[in-house]
């Protein structure tokens, strides 16, 4: 046994203490791969100055290592006071600090490389260290986090990576450093007195579509174009008219006084052009309407590769009646002169370009008389620009032909990903997303109490059914100062081999558990021979069918009670919950990645040994697809640390009644379906996912509702705990969650109550 040595040492105090009014059947340590670390245990009021000082914040202190307490659960009765302590490892506390700065854009890291970004020169006595070997992975904008998030991202971008602390030196592994073969063993009947093991096919993926990403690409081509014949005259009734040398364009007697002699453009008299009506030569669009100097009011009609100006025959910009964004035709009126003349000028240029060359004879200015005269019917060249989208390869499978033959396809929803513009690289990514085999997972009791080592790989036996495989232990309970109760390991990893040539060996061997139980309580220690002999005689005859079997019966239709329930329920008394006629029972595991249910376990566990049907739930709260794919994975891997190996829940409940994604509503829909793709890839399919909705942000969640096995939705009325006096739900539903103030036999004080299931729904109940 430990030595009981437990300090304490309060908050802001520098003084240790230790702590000898503890229960020690309750002191625990519990440790899941990824997920939790952390002790519990209950100390008494023994009249000491130290009892009143435990609170919150605190630290324990215990087998070397630093826990901060978390929460505390205070039961006065009978005249005792005891407190119920639940204290988190310190590593934890890298939620309390914050990384503000932001290393922007798509880049390159290591793990080193984002351990050292937020860590280096950090003020709360953090360090780290990297065992193993990782590639590097691209992350965009690395930064404005905190610590735990950090965690959160290095477990999700390198999927073999392990977090394991030592206080405050921040460790991550690489998962084949970390689990070592020590030469220990679990021999059933001689090391571990129960194994129960979960053979699961549902999470089988041999088969995926890879989508090719697009991105833009822009193509310059020149085309020539065929300038429109459709010219005209200013004053229509007058026509060609006569022009003057100094009216002409170009460099023509008459001209001298302009510099250079040149004239940019053809002038229209008043007497030789009467008329005030002045008609667009061309047709095109307005694109300038303004004054300058040496023009006075003018206007600018581009189309069909000219600018066609209009200048020095408006006194105020009133007389122009057109207007910037107009489209005009050939001989549409677009003002009215009032001075001595129009002067019309034509460019192929920018005209804020053309117009400081309007006395320079380089070809910017085009003759209007000739275009007018010939229709205008020429050609030139354009760059044209063209933009579209592209795959940076075309969409392909990818598929595991000896898991196809073995296991017939298991396809996976598309999968596409922006870093990926290699297809020889996104096949690699693709493949490691594979599980090509049934997962198998389990939990076994130690015959001791000894801590297991960290990252134990351990053969298993279970000679009775001539089992032989390997292990991973991925958690453990251990109640170190009580020798009467066993270490719990929760087992994982197994590979296929267990299964040899009877696929329904496993599936038996739970179906008969019980029995096996009773009948060492009959033999009551006897002889370990001989009682391995009884047993394995008793297996022999189960696997062998030498047993008569009953008919299945008929399932019952009954639907009674369905409930929901999470720690703010407090304690519960499971038998007298299912004693009354409650039929299932919703437990919730978790609010988002950073609250586990601090009743979950407890629930779980008691509701299953009570014998009822449960589901599990977990609060949606994820801020990004990639934190609603870690809320998915901490959802699956919590449950399954708990109920690993044993009665599987019925359904998994995503609750989405408030607003995430950092406030984006237009981005649920991708985080509740990235949250489902993630469960997917755990094994759990689209018909055991149920979504909880918000009756009044159905709409504005827009959530794909067609996908899960069912929808769930609030809606109360009075919310007097009767289903008669709520309000029905506005949208189609499965359940109908009908008050938050139902009562039931083992629970104190209000508990949320459900009714009115749909067919699709009692079939989820009935099918498990």
């Amino acid at each position: 046994m430990n030595e009981r040595i437990v300090k304490f040492k309060p908050r802001n105090q520098d003084k240790i203490f230790i702590l000898n009014n503890i229960l020690w059947n309750s002191f625990n340590i519990q440790w899941a791969e990824n997920d939790t670390y952390q002790l519990s245990f209950t100390v008494y009021d023994d009249g000491s100055d130290l009892f009143k000082i435990i609170t919150v914040e605190s630290s324990i202190f215990f087998d070397g290592q630093e826990y901060i307490i978390k929460t505390l659960a205070v039961d006065y009765a009978a005249g005792v006071s005891i407190i119920q302590i639940t204290a988190i490892h310190v590593s934890n506390e890298l939620a309390n600090f914050w990384k503000y700065e932001v290393n922007g854009g798509e880049k390159t890291y290591t793990v080193n490389d984002v351990l050292a970004f937020y860590l280096n020169e950090n003020n709360k006595g953090f360090s780290y260290q990297v065992i193993g070997d990782f590639d590097k992975q691209q992350i965009t904008d690395l930064g404005n986090t905190n610590g735990k998030d950090m965690i959160s991202k290095i477990l999700s971008i390198w999927e073999n990576a392990i977090f394991y602390p030592d206080n405050r030196n921040i460790r991550i592994y690489n998962k084949k450093d970390f689990y070592q073969n020590k030469g220990k063993r679990l021999d059933y009947l001689h090391d571990t007195s129960e194994v129960q093991l979960n053979i699961d096919s549902t999470g089988i993926i041999n088969k995926i579509r890879a989508i090719g990403t697009e991105h833009e690409v822009t193509t310059t081509t020149e085309i020539t174009v065929t300038d429109g014949s459709s010219w005209g005259w200013p004053f229509p009734d007058v026509g060609e008219g006569n022009f003057m040398g100094s009216q002409l364009f170009g460099v023509n007697a008459g001209g001298e006084f302009r510099p250079n002699g040149f004239h940019d453009g053809l002038d229209f008299g008043s007497v030789d052009h009467p008329g005030s009506e002045v008609h667009a030569v061309h047709g095109g669009k307005v694109t300038i309407k303004s004054y300058m100097g040496g023009l006075g009011n003018y206007v600018v009609i581009s189309g069909g590769g000219y600018n066609v100006i209009y200048q020095e025959a408006f006194s105020s910009a009133s007389k122009i009646t057109v207007n910037v964004g107009d489209t005009v035709k050939t001989g549409d009126v677009i003002g009215y002169r009032d001075t001595d003349h129009l002067h019309v000028g034509v460019t192929r240029q920018d005209f804020n370009v053309a117009v400081g060359k309007s006395f320079t004879n380089d070809g910017t200015w085009l003759n209007p008389l000739d275009l007018i005269k010939s229709g205008g019917s020429t050609t030139h060249t354009e760059t044209k620009e063209e933009t579209h989208t592209e795959k940076y390869f075309d969409d392909f499978m990818v598929e595991d032909k000896d898991s196809i033959a073995k296991w017939g396809e298991h396809p996976a929803a598309d999968m596409s990903d922006d870093r990926f513009h290699d297809k020889n690289a996104m096949e690699a990514y693709v493949r490691s997303k594979f599980q090509l085999e049934p997962l198998i997972s389990g939990t076994a009791n130690e015959s001791s109490n000894i801590k297991p080592d960290i990252g134990e790989i351990r053969r298993l036996e279970v000679k009775t059914v001539k089992l032989v495989t390997e292990v991973m232990i991925v958690g453990f309970t251990w109640y170190p100062f009580d020798p009467t109760q066993q270490t719990q390991l929760t087992l994982n990893n197994l590979p296929y081999s267990i299964l040899r040539n009877n696929t329904n060996i496993l599936q038996k061997m739970n179906e008969i558990s019980t029995s096996v139980t009773k009948t060492i309580t009959k033999l009551n220690g006897g002889n370990t021979r001989e009682l391995e002999e009884t047993l394995k005689k008793y297996i022999d005859n189960k696997l062998n069918n030498n047993t008569p079997t009953n008919p299945d019966t008929p399932k019952p239709q009954h639907i009674g009670k369905i409930i929901d329930v999470s720690e703010w329920q407090g304690i519960i008394d499971w038998p007298s919950v299912i004693a009354d006629d409650v039929t299932l029972s919703i437990i919730r595991v978790q609010h988002g990645s950073a609250h586990q249910d601090l009743k979950y376990m407890e629930n779980l566990q008691k509701c299953i040994s009570a014998g009822g049907k449960y589901a599990v739930y977990a609060y949606f709260a994820a801020t990004s697809t990639s934190d609603a794919q870690q809320e998915a994975r901490d959802f699956y891997n919590r449950t399954q640390q708990v109920v690993a190996g044993k009665q599987q829940p019925i359904f998994y409940a995503i609750d989405v009644e408030s607003i995430e994604m950092s406030g984006d509503v237009t981005q649920m829909r991708a985080g509740v379906e990235a949250y489902m793709s993630q469960l997917n890839a755990l094994g759990v399919p689209d018909n055991k996912i149920v979504l909880y909705i918000a009756n009044h942000l159905y709409d504005k969640f827009n959530l794909n509702v067609a996908r899960p096995g069912a929808i769930w939705i609030p809606s109360y009325g009075q919310n007097d705990g009767t289903l008669a006096n709520s309000l029905k739900p506005t949208h189609p539903y499965d359940l109908h969650q009908y008050t938050s103030k139902g009562s039931v036999n083992g629970i104190t004080g209000n508990v949320d109550m459900s009714a009115e299931p749909s067919e699709r729904f009692k079939e989820l109940i009935f099918s498990a």
